[in-house]
């Protein structure tokens, strides 16, 4: 039985694609960055930095994955990038001054300078068509697993503050997530990550049922994602997540070197480059 633990290479390349919330509510304020659309951008922006470091073979990316940026929401579904790592690597948008902590070797946090490459900018308007991004993503997958039937499952990772809207687009969610969950390649089941960027003060990592969830919003979003396979534990232990036998791959309103920590293990999983 084929169980997701298919590594990346360059003749087996794995996909991951993000599907990004951008509808109105992602203005909203929040405690990091100002707001979650301005969340959401830094964290994919950091993981794709933080993909291409870890691909890096000397002075070259080596093509171990590819990767799309799916927004919806503004006004509908946009592709705004589906390309190779190297590619990324070659062709930010801009390239960001900032400040990161880093460990200081003695247990410590330091603030340090660093040049922040951007491929995704922080959008936030209309409203929440999850479902028909989930559509969009399906094909996207089924046109990658019939090319590729042998490289590695791809893994949706989906970054949300709440329910699709309008309604009829949370049965389609519902629907879409399923059968993206159903479908095969020699590798395994395609993956559904979720991350929920939520009002509440309730962090939930890797939750193993709906009875742990604070809200409405992170109960839908655990209800479409998949369970976190077992070959992904140790991925998820390098990154200090407490991931158990029934755990699925969603997260509630976490601190956001937890946030992040969840998407480089969503978007590595079994792939052991980390």
């Amino acid at each position: 039985m084929a169980s997701n633990s298919k590594q990346w290479s360059s003749a087996t390349p794995g996909y991951i694609i993000f599907l990004v919330d951008q509808s109105g509510s992602m203005s909203e304020p929040y405690p990091e960055k100002g707001n979650k659309a301005n969340f959401t951008s830094m964290v994919i922006n950091r993981t794709i930095n933080e993909l291409i470091n870890v691909n890096m073979a000397g002075d070259k990316v080596k093509d171990r994955v590819f990767i799309s940026i799916i927004g919806y929401g503004n006004p509908a579904i946009n592709e705004i990038r589906s390309d190779y790592i190297s590619k990324y690597a070659e062709s930010p948008i801009r390239i960001e001054t900032g400040k990161q902590k880093v460990s200081d070797g003695n247990g410590g946090l330091i603030e340090i300078d660093v040049q922040n490459p951007i491929w995704l900018e922080p959008t936030a308007s209309q409203l929440t068509p999850m479902g028909s991004a989930l559509e969009f993503a399906k094909k996207l997958v089924e046109g990658w697993m019939s090319k590729k039937p042998d490289n590695p499952a791809p893994v949706i990772i989906n970054i949300s503050d709440g329910l699709p809207y309008p309604d009829d687009e949370e049965q389609k969610a519902l629907k879409v997530s399923k059968e993206i969950m159903a479908l095969s390649c020699s590798d395994g089941n395609p993956i559904v990550f979720n991350a929920h960027i939520g009002d509440s003060n309730a962090k939930c990592i890797c939750p193993e049922s709906v009875g742990e969830l604070p809200d409405d919003q992170a109960k839908f979003l655990f209800e479409i994602s998949s369970k976190v396979p077992d070959s992904y534990i140790e991925a998820a232990q390098k990154q200090s997540l407490a991931v158990k036998t029934n755990s699925k791959g969603f997260v509630s309103n976490a601190d956001p070197e937890t946030f992040i920590k969840f998407i480089n293990f969503g978007s590595s999983g079994g792939s052991d480059k980390r």
